[in-house]
């Protein structure tokens, strides 16, 4: 019997971990993919334009600004900006800390721009929120000059500061429901400010819907004598209409002379009926985009994208209708657009997945670099 020799079987372990070895030191020679080098700045940031609002909201805003990952490494570059909006109730941290879906914008914005979905950009979240849990982004002289603070403080803050390429075919702008509707009509008055805007299921551009006088959480909302209901989150479906529908008529129809809601409703409860309230009515009009394309077409034909979306089961009857009218309102003068009804989206459910798939390839697509 052939003996077998005793350092064969070592030997041949021995060459196999010399290879792996090699392999291995090869490996660590090689410069290894670099972790990111994006940032996100927690900021605070002077808010002049909200100076004597009625409500007591500070003059000093939050923010937040993800810079990308080829900011820090090509100190010479300048880069496209989006700003982009949070909803009513809501909080900057919608868009960058475990918000819409559980998003981290810096994370997400990273994965895009490394699977080639998204250019590079700047991106800038604003607050919008305020003690009636939202502002809307339109100057009140009750709630605060909301949309020059957008506009005005807000982009010339960040032209000033950091590396943005400060013209409109370089400014994007976008949000979701309140936010989206602060992004539309801010893109249609200001298309010197911003060349391109997404509206994502943006509530309050008519009032249609759940926002005529067959709603009647109108009634209940001009009931209301205090404004201690604003200290916590809504706790019901009616509750948030109630807040809601007061914050947004201080917004569109304020009345100084009216404390302590100090606004006016455009429905009045007349005999156990909600008619119009004509004054108020006019002020809400004057305040949505639906009524409005005529006036700024040619500010809208400026811009170089818009684009619309609403989800097929969106639980506020007001924005899939309306926003289907703006889009036909935007077709009938030749205004190019796009307007997308997606499938199996309610009025937050898909938003995240709206961000990766459209909102962000858009821009990348439209913002001049």
């Amino acid at each position: 019997m052939k003996m077998k020799t005793p350092l064969k079987r070592p030997a041949r372990i021995v060459a196999s971990l010399a290879l792996k070895l090699c392999l291995f030191s090869l490996l660590i020679g090689q410069n290894p993919r670099p972790a990111s080098t994006s940032q996100l700045d927690d900021l605070q940031i002077p808010a002049p334009s909200l100076s004597g609002n009625l409500l007591g909201d500070p003059t000093t805003q939050h923010v937040f600004v993800y810079l990308p990952p080829n900011y820090k490494t090509e100190p010479g570059k300048r880069f496209p900006t989006l700003y982009l909006l949070h909803g009513y109730t809501g909080r900057p941290e919608e868009w960058v800390r475990d918000g819409y879906q559980g998003m981290n914008l810096q994370s997400e914005m990273d994965s895009l721009i490394a699977k080639g979905v998204a250019a590079e950009m700047i991106v800038v979240v604003p607050n919008g929120r305020n003690a009636y849990l939202g502002g809307f982004y339109t100057n009140s002289p009750v709630t605060g000059n909301w949309e020059d603070y957008i506009y005005r403080d807000v982009v010339n803050y960040f032209d000033g500061k950091y590396r943005t390429l400060a013209k409109p075919a370089s400014r994007g702008i976008a949000g979701h429901s309140m936010g989206g509707y602060g992004a539309l009509m801010l893109a249609m008055k200001h298309p010197d400010v911003f060349g391109s805007v997404y509206s994502l299921s943006p509530c309050c551009l008519g009032l249609e819907g759940d926002l005529t006088g067959d709603n009647p959480v109108w009634a209940k909302a001009a009931k209301v004598t205090t404004r201690d209901m604003f200290g916590k989150q809504p706790q019901s479906f009616e509750d948030f209409w109630t807040k809601a529908l007061i914050a947004v008529s201080a917004a569109f129809a304020p009345n100084a002379q009216k404390a302590p809601l100090f606004a006016d409703f455009p429905y009045i409860d007349k005999e156990g009926l909600l008619i119009k309230n004509e004054s108020a009515y006019g002020s809400f009009r004057s305040k949505m985009p639906l009524y409005l394309v005529e006036q700024y077409r040619g500010n809208l034909m400026k811009l170089r994208g818009i684009f619309l979306d609403v989800g097929e089961f969106d639980e506020f009857t007001h924005i899939r209708r309306a926003t289907a009218m703006v889009s036909t309102e935007l077709s009938q003068r030749e205004i190019p657009h796009t307007f997308e009804i997606y499938k199996g989206g309610d009025h937050g459910n898909k938003i995240r997945e709206r961000f990766d798939t459209k909102l962000i390839p858009f821009f990348s697509s439209v913002l001049e670099k």
